[in-house]
């Protein structure tokens, strides 16, 4: 395992390319142990050294575990992926039924303002999934409402316990994954309800809204 595994990711890392993100409903299953089979299973192999990182979050209600993988190019991680048989994805590595990992590259990311420098470290992390025709699509929906945020809310952000949005587009346009770093969820859940549903809602939909999760592996 490399060294740079002790460290939750940087989103905005600059030397990582795309990401691939998998999540496992745990079902009837502890949601502890299907965190754990997933670290164990990389705590076992050795790294490529184009992974650079991986992180595992469980969500606050119990229900689902999902994975962050960052990586230098999208060559290395098809490669790997050919090379393991899938072994990478979640569903493999657990047993559960899972949608296989879809791998993203970041888009546009937007920090808070409120929170200081360095920022503190991060204990909730909303996830959002929302579908798209196709990459301008996606670049439209992001854009439109990010502009729809600032004519609101203005563009400082300075929303108590707002570290970070990042907004994510497969590779494929067909899916944009909404990732944000928040000190409590307490404060983000507040934000999501004032700010973020009623925007979604005037732009036409929800997707696949909130889920609240917490890093558990590997620790800051």
């Amino acid at each position: 395992m490399s060294d740079t595994s002790t460290l939750r990711p940087v989103i905005e890392n600059p030397q990582s390319d795309v990401v691939l993100v998998g999540t496992a409903p745990v079902g009837g299953r502890v949601q502890q142990d299907v965190a754990e089979a997933v670290i164990g299973h990389w705590q076992s192999v050795s790294w490529p050294a184009e992974l650079l990182s991986l992180t595992v979050y469980v969500s606050s209600e119990g229900t689902s575990v999902l994975t962050y993988a960052q990586w230098s190019s999208q060559e290395a991680l098809v490669r790997s992926l050919k090379e393991t048989g899938g072994v990478s994805d979640t569903a493999v590595i657990t047993g559960t039924e899972s949608p296989a990992p879809v791998p993203y590259r970041l888009y546009r990311a937007v920090r808070g303002s409120a929170v200081g420098d360095p920022a503190p470290v991060a204990g909730s992390f909303p996830v959002a999934f929302f579908d798209a025709e196709d990459h301008q699509a996606a670049r439209d929906f992001i854009d439109g409402l990010f502009a729809a945020e600032e004519a609101g809310e203005g563009d400082e952000r300075a929303y108590p316990g707002g570290i970070s949005a990042n907004m994510h587009i497969s590779l494929d346009g067909t899916s944009i994954l909404s990732f944000s770093e928040w000190v409590t969820e307490a404060q983000a859940v507040a934000h999501i309800e004032a700010v973020w549903e009623p925007l979604l809602k005037e732009l036409g939909g929800t997707g696949l809204l909130y889920r609240h999760y917490r890093s558990l592996f590997p620790a800051a």
